[in-house]
Protein backbone atom coordinates (compact mmCIF):
# COMPACT_ATOMS: atom_id res chain seq x y z
CA UNK A 1 0.00 0.00 0.00
CA UNK A 2 2.87 2.34 0.82
CA UNK A 3 4.32 1.85 -2.65
CA UNK A 4 0.96 2.75 -4.20
CA UNK A 5 0.84 5.95 -2.19
CA UNK A 6 4.33 6.87 -3.28
CA UNK A 7 3.47 6.13 -6.88
CA UNK A 8 0.37 8.36 -6.62
CA UNK A 9 2.49 11.21 -5.29
CA UNK A 10 4.94 10.83 -8.17
CA UNK A 11 2.06 11.25 -10.61
CA UNK A 12 1.27 14.77 -9.38
CA UNK A 13 2.49 17.45 -11.81
CA UNK A 14 5.51 19.50 -10.80
CA UNK A 15 3.39 22.68 -10.80
CA UNK A 16 0.83 21.25 -8.36
CA UNK A 17 0.65 23.02 -4.98
CA UNK A 18 0.61 26.58 -3.61
CA UNK A 19 3.32 29.16 -4.21
CA UNK A 20 4.83 31.07 -1.33
CA UNK A 21 4.49 34.86 -1.56
CA UNK A 22 2.11 34.66 -4.52
CA UNK A 23 1.15 37.98 -6.10
CA UNK A 24 -2.19 36.68 -7.39
CA UNK A 25 -4.46 33.95 -6.05
CA UNK A 26 -7.97 32.79 -6.95
CA UNK A 27 -10.17 29.79 -6.33
CA UNK A 28 -13.47 28.79 -7.95
CA UNK A 29 -15.77 25.79 -7.96
CA UNK A 30 -17.22 24.84 -11.34
CA UNK A 31 -20.70 23.51 -12.18
CA UNK A 32 -19.26 19.98 -12.10
CA UNK A 33 -18.25 20.41 -8.45
CA UNK A 34 -14.49 20.54 -9.11
CA UNK A 35 -12.60 23.27 -7.23
CA UNK A 36 -9.51 24.75 -8.89
CA UNK A 37 -7.10 27.22 -7.27
CA UNK A 38 -4.29 29.15 -8.96
CA UNK A 39 -1.25 31.01 -7.61
CA UNK A 40 0.80 33.42 -9.72
CA UNK A 41 3.91 35.47 -9.08
CA UNK A 42 4.97 38.41 -11.21
CA UNK A 43 4.45 42.08 -11.89
CA UNK A 44 3.12 44.35 -14.64
CA UNK A 45 5.84 43.08 -17.00
CA UNK A 46 4.65 39.50 -16.88
CA UNK A 47 4.01 36.31 -14.95
CA UNK A 48 6.87 34.63 -13.12
CA UNK A 49 5.78 31.29 -11.69
CA UNK A 50 2.36 29.62 -11.88
CA UNK A 51 0.96 26.77 -9.82
CA UNK A 52 -2.41 25.18 -9.14
CA UNK A 53 -4.39 22.67 -7.10
CA UNK A 54 -7.62 20.85 -7.88
CA UNK A 55 -9.77 18.29 -6.12
CA UNK A 56 -11.24 17.18 -9.44
CA UNK A 57 -10.72 14.30 -11.83
CA UNK A 58 -7.64 13.49 -13.92
CA UNK A 59 -8.88 15.76 -16.71
CA UNK A 60 -9.25 18.67 -14.28
CA UNK A 61 -5.66 17.96 -13.21
CA UNK A 62 -4.43 17.88 -16.82
CA UNK A 63 -6.23 21.06 -17.83
CA UNK A 64 -5.14 23.15 -14.83
CA UNK A 65 -1.56 21.90 -15.06
CA UNK A 66 -1.39 22.80 -18.76
CA UNK A 67 -2.81 26.30 -18.17
CA UNK A 68 -0.26 26.92 -15.40
CA UNK A 69 2.56 25.60 -17.59
CA UNK A 70 1.55 27.76 -20.55
CA UNK A 71 1.24 31.09 -18.70
CA UNK A 72 4.51 30.74 -16.78
CA UNK A 73 6.82 33.51 -18.03
CA UNK A 74 4.13 35.05 -20.26
CA UNK A 75 3.54 38.81 -20.63
CA UNK A 76 0.24 39.79 -18.99
CA UNK A 77 -1.42 40.62 -22.29
CA UNK A 78 -0.64 37.17 -23.71
CA UNK A 79 -1.91 35.46 -20.56
CA UNK A 80 -5.15 37.43 -20.74
CA UNK A 81 -5.60 36.38 -24.36
CA UNK A 82 -5.03 32.68 -23.67
CA UNK A 83 -8.13 30.90 -24.94
CA UNK A 84 -9.73 27.47 -24.62
CA UNK A 85 -8.63 26.44 -28.12
CA UNK A 86 -5.00 27.26 -27.27
CA UNK A 87 -5.08 24.98 -24.23
CA UNK A 88 -6.91 22.16 -26.05
CA UNK A 89 -4.38 22.33 -28.86
CA UNK A 90 -1.53 22.01 -26.38
CA UNK A 91 -3.24 19.11 -24.61
CA UNK A 92 -3.74 17.19 -27.84
CA UNK A 93 -6.38 14.50 -27.44
CA UNK A 94 -8.88 15.60 -24.78
CA UNK A 95 -12.42 14.27 -24.15
CA UNK A 96 -15.21 16.49 -25.43
CA UNK A 97 -17.19 15.84 -22.24
CA UNK A 98 -14.33 17.23 -20.11
CA UNK A 99 -13.73 20.51 -21.94
CA UNK A 100 -15.45 22.29 -19.05
CA UNK A 101 -12.30 21.50 -17.03
CA UNK A 102 -10.30 23.71 -19.41
CA UNK A 103 -12.90 26.47 -19.19
CA UNK A 104 -12.84 26.41 -15.37
CA UNK A 105 -9.02 26.43 -15.26
CA UNK A 106 -8.87 29.45 -17.55
CA UNK A 107 -11.48 31.34 -15.52
CA UNK A 108 -9.54 30.78 -12.29
CA UNK A 109 -6.20 31.69 -13.89
CA UNK A 110 -7.69 34.93 -15.25
CA UNK A 111 -9.10 35.78 -11.79
CA UNK A 112 -5.66 35.22 -10.23
CA UNK A 113 -4.21 37.39 -13.00
CA UNK A 114 -6.57 40.24 -12.07
CA UNK A 115 -5.44 39.98 -8.44
CA UNK A 116 -1.79 40.04 -9.53
CA UNK A 117 -2.41 43.08 -11.74
CA UNK A 118 -4.17 44.97 -8.95
CA UNK A 119 -1.33 44.30 -6.52
CA UNK A 120 1.32 45.25 -9.06
CA UNK A 121 -0.48 48.49 -9.95
CA UNK A 122 -0.76 49.41 -6.27
CA UNK A 123 2.94 48.72 -5.78
CA UNK A 124 3.79 51.07 -8.65
CA UNK A 125 1.44 53.71 -7.26
CA UNK A 126 3.00 53.43 -3.81
CA UNK A 127 6.49 53.91 -5.29
CA UNK A 128 5.31 56.98 -7.18
CA UNK A 129 3.66 58.46 -4.10
CA UNK A 130 6.56 57.63 -1.79
CA UNK A 131 9.07 59.08 -4.25
CA UNK A 132 7.24 62.34 -4.73
CA UNK A 133 8.16 65.26 -2.52
CA UNK A 134 5.50 67.55 -3.92
CA UNK A 135 2.41 68.29 -1.86
CA UNK A 136 -0.76 66.99 -3.44
CA UNK A 137 -3.47 69.30 -4.67
CA UNK A 138 -5.95 67.92 -2.14
CA UNK A 139 -3.53 68.52 0.77
CA UNK A 140 -4.02 64.99 2.13
CA UNK A 141 -0.64 63.31 2.49
CA UNK A 142 -0.22 59.74 1.29
CA UNK A 143 -0.22 57.24 4.14
CA UNK A 144 -2.11 59.69 6.37
CA UNK A 145 -5.63 59.15 5.18
CA UNK A 146 -8.61 60.69 6.89
CA UNK A 147 -10.93 58.09 8.35
CA UNK A 148 -14.56 59.17 8.74
CA UNK A 149 -17.06 57.11 10.72
CA UNK A 150 -20.64 57.71 9.57
CA UNK A 151 -22.71 57.11 12.70
CA UNK A 152 -26.14 57.52 14.22
CA UNK A 153 -27.73 56.55 17.50
CA UNK A 154 -30.92 55.82 15.55
CA UNK A 155 -31.61 53.14 12.96
CA UNK A 156 -33.38 53.85 9.70
CA UNK A 157 -32.01 57.37 9.22
CA UNK A 158 -30.20 56.56 5.96
CA UNK A 159 -26.65 56.14 7.21
CA UNK A 160 -25.63 53.74 4.46
CA UNK A 161 -27.15 56.01 1.82
CA UNK A 162 -25.19 58.95 3.21
CA UNK A 163 -22.00 56.85 3.42
CA UNK A 164 -22.19 55.67 -0.19
CA UNK A 165 -23.06 59.05 -1.66
CA UNK A 166 -20.46 60.93 0.37
CA UNK A 167 -17.81 58.40 -0.65
CA UNK A 168 -18.74 58.70 -4.34
CA UNK A 169 -18.90 62.52 -4.05
CA UNK A 170 -15.38 62.63 -2.60
CA UNK A 171 -14.10 60.24 -5.25
CA UNK A 172 -15.65 62.40 -7.99
CA UNK A 173 -13.49 65.28 -6.72
CA UNK A 174 -10.38 63.24 -7.51
CA UNK A 175 -9.68 61.79 -4.06
CA UNK A 176 -8.80 58.14 -3.55
CA UNK A 177 -11.59 56.75 -1.40
CA UNK A 178 -12.24 53.49 0.42
CA UNK A 179 -15.66 52.50 1.76
CA UNK A 180 -15.89 49.84 4.47
CA UNK A 181 -19.14 48.42 5.82
CA UNK A 182 -18.82 47.34 9.48
CA UNK A 183 -22.52 46.65 9.92
CA UNK A 184 -22.05 42.96 10.75
CA UNK A 185 -25.73 42.07 11.05
CA UNK A 186 -27.06 44.11 8.15
CA UNK A 187 -24.38 44.81 5.53
CA UNK A 188 -26.14 46.82 2.83
CA UNK A 189 -23.25 48.31 0.86
CA UNK A 190 -23.05 45.35 -1.60
CA UNK A 191 -26.72 45.88 -2.52
CA UNK A 192 -26.34 49.65 -2.85
CA UNK A 193 -23.39 49.24 -5.23
CA UNK A 194 -24.90 46.33 -7.20
CA UNK A 195 -22.34 43.80 -5.96
CA UNK A 196 -24.62 40.91 -4.92
CA UNK A 197 -22.45 37.97 -6.02
CA UNK A 198 -18.96 39.39 -5.50
CA UNK A 199 -16.42 37.58 -3.34
CA UNK A 200 -13.09 38.86 -2.10
CA UNK A 201 -9.73 37.10 -2.24
CA UNK A 202 -6.72 36.88 0.02
CA UNK A 203 -3.40 37.83 -1.57
CA UNK A 204 0.11 38.12 -0.24
CA UNK A 205 -0.38 41.76 0.80
CA UNK A 206 -3.78 41.21 2.44
CA UNK A 207 -7.47 40.91 1.67
CA UNK A 208 -8.19 42.47 -1.71
CA UNK A 209 -10.97 45.08 -1.63
CA UNK A 210 -13.50 45.26 -4.44
CA UNK A 211 -12.25 47.98 -6.78
CA UNK A 212 -14.75 50.07 -8.73
CA UNK A 213 -12.16 52.14 -10.53
CA UNK A 214 -13.91 52.52 -13.85
CA UNK A 215 -17.25 53.56 -12.35
CA UNK A 216 -16.68 55.48 -9.13
CA UNK A 217 -12.93 55.46 -8.33
CA UNK A 218 -13.81 53.58 -5.16
CA UNK A 219 -12.49 50.61 -3.14
CA UNK A 220 -15.05 48.67 -1.09
CA UNK A 221 -15.07 46.05 1.68
CA UNK A 222 -18.03 44.45 3.42
CA UNK A 223 -18.88 41.28 5.30
CA UNK A 224 -21.56 40.84 2.64
CA UNK A 225 -18.81 39.79 0.21
CA UNK A 226 -17.94 36.85 2.50
CA UNK A 227 -21.40 35.33 2.97
CA UNK A 228 -22.38 32.26 0.96
CA UNK A 229 -25.90 33.64 0.52
CA UNK A 230 -27.00 37.28 0.88
CA UNK A 231 -29.74 36.30 3.34
CA UNK A 232 -27.48 34.27 5.64
CA UNK A 233 -27.83 35.56 9.24
CA UNK A 234 -24.67 36.54 11.11
CA UNK A 235 -25.04 35.37 14.71
CA UNK A 236 -21.90 36.74 16.32
CA UNK A 237 -20.99 38.10 19.71
CA UNK A 238 -18.57 40.93 20.44
CA UNK A 239 -15.18 39.16 20.13
CA UNK A 240 -15.92 37.89 16.61
CA UNK A 241 -17.14 41.33 15.54
CA UNK A 242 -13.99 42.93 16.93
CA UNK A 243 -11.82 40.43 15.05
CA UNK A 244 -13.60 41.12 11.76
CA UNK A 245 -13.35 44.89 12.18
CA UNK A 246 -9.65 44.56 12.97
CA UNK A 247 -9.22 42.64 9.71
CA UNK A 248 -11.11 45.27 7.72
CA UNK A 249 -9.07 48.11 9.21
CA UNK A 250 -5.63 46.47 9.26
CA UNK A 251 -5.52 43.51 6.87
CA UNK A 252 -7.21 44.90 3.76
CA UNK A 253 -4.81 45.96 1.00
CA UNK A 254 -6.38 49.42 0.63
CA UNK A 255 -3.33 51.05 -0.87
CA UNK A 256 -2.79 54.82 -0.50
CA UNK A 257 -6.17 56.38 0.29
CA UNK A 258 -7.11 59.97 0.94
CA UNK A 259 -10.35 59.01 2.70
CA UNK A 260 -11.70 55.85 4.31
CA UNK A 261 -15.45 56.10 4.93
CA UNK A 262 -16.76 53.66 7.56
CA UNK A 263 -20.47 52.85 7.48
CA UNK A 264 -21.34 51.95 11.08
CA UNK A 265 -24.50 50.24 12.34
CA UNK A 266 -26.86 52.29 14.52
CA UNK A 267 -26.22 52.79 18.21
CA UNK A 268 -23.11 52.95 20.35
CA UNK A 269 -22.44 49.22 20.73
CA UNK A 270 -19.75 46.77 19.67
CA UNK A 271 -19.05 47.91 16.12
CA UNK A 272 -18.58 51.69 16.54
CA UNK A 273 -16.86 51.09 19.88
CA UNK A 274 -14.43 48.64 18.28
CA UNK A 275 -13.67 51.02 15.39
CA UNK A 276 -13.12 53.99 17.72
CA UNK A 277 -10.87 51.99 20.06
CA UNK A 278 -8.78 50.47 17.29
CA UNK A 279 -8.29 53.72 15.39
CA UNK A 280 -7.87 55.81 18.55
CA UNK A 281 -7.07 59.38 17.47
CA UNK A 282 -7.06 58.60 13.74
CA UNK A 283 -10.85 58.71 13.17
CA UNK A 284 -13.45 61.46 12.89
CA UNK A 285 -17.23 61.21 12.95
CA UNK A 286 -20.15 62.41 10.84
CA UNK A 287 -23.50 61.95 12.58
CA UNK A 288 -26.73 61.38 10.66
CA UNK A 289 -30.17 62.22 12.02
CA UNK A 290 -33.68 62.80 10.73
CA UNK A 291 -35.51 65.98 11.76
CA UNK A 292 -37.90 64.62 14.39
CA UNK A 293 -37.13 64.49 18.11
CA UNK A 294 -37.29 60.69 18.35
CA UNK A 295 -34.16 60.65 16.19
CA UNK A 296 -32.29 63.66 17.58
CA UNK A 297 -32.53 62.30 21.14
CA UNK A 298 -30.76 59.11 20.08
CA UNK A 299 -28.18 60.98 17.98
CA UNK A 300 -27.40 63.13 21.03
CA UNK A 301 -26.24 59.89 22.66
CA UNK A 302 -23.86 59.39 19.73
CA UNK A 303 -22.43 62.87 20.34
CA UNK A 304 -21.79 61.94 23.96
CA UNK A 305 -20.28 58.65 22.79
CA UNK A 306 -17.83 60.65 20.65
CA UNK A 307 -17.08 62.83 23.69
CA UNK A 308 -16.27 59.79 25.84
CA UNK A 309 -14.10 58.24 23.11
CA UNK A 310 -12.27 61.53 22.32
CA UNK A 311 -13.60 61.13 18.78
CA UNK A 312 -13.72 64.43 16.85
CA UNK A 313 -17.06 65.31 15.27
CA UNK A 314 -16.97 66.79 11.78
CA UNK A 315 -20.65 67.66 11.91
CA UNK A 316 -24.28 66.58 11.68
CA UNK A 317 -26.26 65.76 8.54
CA UNK A 318 -30.06 66.04 8.65
CA UNK A 319 -31.40 63.38 6.29
CA UNK A 320 -35.00 63.04 5.04
CA UNK A 321 -35.46 66.77 5.56
CA UNK A 322 -38.65 67.30 3.59
CA UNK A 323 -39.96 65.53 0.49
CA UNK A 324 -39.09 66.48 -3.09
CA UNK A 325 -42.14 66.10 -5.33
CA UNK A 326 -41.14 64.16 -8.47
CA UNK A 327 -43.58 66.24 -10.57
CA UNK A 328 -43.24 69.86 -9.49
CA UNK A 329 -39.91 69.38 -7.61
CA UNK A 330 -41.18 71.42 -4.66
CA UNK A 331 -40.01 70.36 -1.19
CA UNK A 332 -42.65 69.63 1.47
CA UNK A 333 -41.86 69.13 5.17
CA UNK A 334 -43.30 65.72 6.10
CA UNK A 335 -41.54 65.45 9.43
CA UNK A 336 -40.71 68.41 11.63
CA UNK A 337 -37.79 70.44 10.31
CA UNK A 338 -34.64 71.87 11.84
CA UNK A 339 -33.93 69.05 14.31
CA UNK A 340 -30.44 68.50 12.96
CA UNK A 341 -29.42 72.15 13.03
CA UNK A 342 -30.86 72.60 16.53
CA UNK A 343 -28.91 69.57 17.75
CA UNK A 344 -25.71 70.93 16.19
CA UNK A 345 -26.24 74.31 17.85
CA UNK A 346 -26.93 72.73 21.24
CA UNK A 347 -23.71 70.71 21.21
CA UNK A 348 -21.53 73.24 19.39
CA UNK A 349 -20.73 71.11 16.35
CA UNK A 350 -21.03 72.08 12.66
CA UNK A 351 -24.28 71.53 10.81
CA UNK A 352 -23.29 70.08 7.45
CA UNK A 353 -26.61 70.33 5.64
CA UNK A 354 -30.15 69.06 5.09
CA UNK A 355 -30.82 66.32 2.54
CA UNK A 356 -34.46 66.07 1.44
CA UNK A 357 -36.26 62.87 0.56
CA UNK A 358 -36.25 62.21 -3.17
CA UNK A 359 -38.00 59.08 -4.53
CA UNK A 360 -35.05 58.63 -6.88
CA UNK A 361 -32.77 57.95 -3.89
CA UNK A 362 -34.68 54.74 -3.13
CA UNK A 363 -34.74 53.77 -6.79
CA UNK A 364 -30.98 54.28 -7.07
CA UNK A 365 -30.27 52.27 -3.93
CA UNK A 366 -32.35 49.32 -5.13
CA UNK A 367 -30.70 49.45 -8.54
CA UNK A 368 -27.22 49.54 -7.01
CA UNK A 369 -26.36 52.92 -8.54
CA UNK A 370 -25.29 55.71 -6.19
CA UNK A 371 -27.74 58.61 -6.41
CA UNK A 372 -25.04 61.26 -6.88
CA UNK A 373 -23.74 59.33 -9.88
CA UNK A 374 -27.04 58.48 -11.54
CA UNK A 375 -28.66 61.88 -10.87
CA UNK A 376 -25.54 64.01 -10.85
CA UNK A 377 -27.38 67.13 -12.04
CA UNK A 378 -30.05 67.05 -9.31
CA UNK A 379 -30.25 69.54 -6.44
CA UNK A 380 -29.82 66.74 -3.88
CA UNK A 381 -26.63 65.55 -5.57
CA UNK A 382 -25.40 69.14 -5.31
CA UNK A 383 -26.05 69.07 -1.56
CA UNK A 384 -23.97 65.90 -1.22
CA UNK A 385 -21.13 67.52 -3.18
CA UNK A 386 -21.28 70.58 -0.92
CA UNK A 387 -21.14 68.41 2.21
CA UNK A 388 -18.20 66.47 0.78
CA UNK A 389 -16.36 69.72 0.06
CA UNK A 390 -17.13 71.02 3.55
CA UNK A 391 -15.76 67.84 5.10
CA UNK A 392 -12.56 68.32 3.15
CA UNK A 393 -12.22 72.03 3.87
CA UNK A 394 -13.04 72.17 7.56
CA UNK A 395 -11.19 70.91 10.57
CA UNK A 396 -12.86 68.50 12.95
CA UNK A 397 -14.18 69.66 16.30
CA UNK A 398 -13.83 67.64 19.48
CA UNK A 399 -17.05 67.97 21.51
Amino acid sequence: MDSNVKEEKRLLPANFGPLRNADGNARQTGPCGDTVEFWLTGDLDGIGEAAFTTDGCEYSMQAASMVAYMVEGMPLGDAKALAEDDVLSALGSFPEASKHCVTLSLHVMHAALVALEVKAAKAVERRIVDGSSQSKQNNTSAGKRRTIMVMSGKGGVGKSTVSVNLAVSLAAKGFRVGLVDVDVHGPSIPTMLNLPNVTVMQAADGIQPVILGDLYNLEVMSLGFMLHNPDDPVVWRGPLKNSLISQFLNDVAWGPLDYLIIDCPPGTGDEPLSVAQQLKSQAEAVLVTTPQQVSTVDVARSINFCHQMDLPVLGIVENMSGFVCPHCHATTAIFSTGGGSSLATRYGVPFLGSIPLDPSIGISGDAGLPYVHRFADSAVAGIYRDIAQTLHDTRSITV
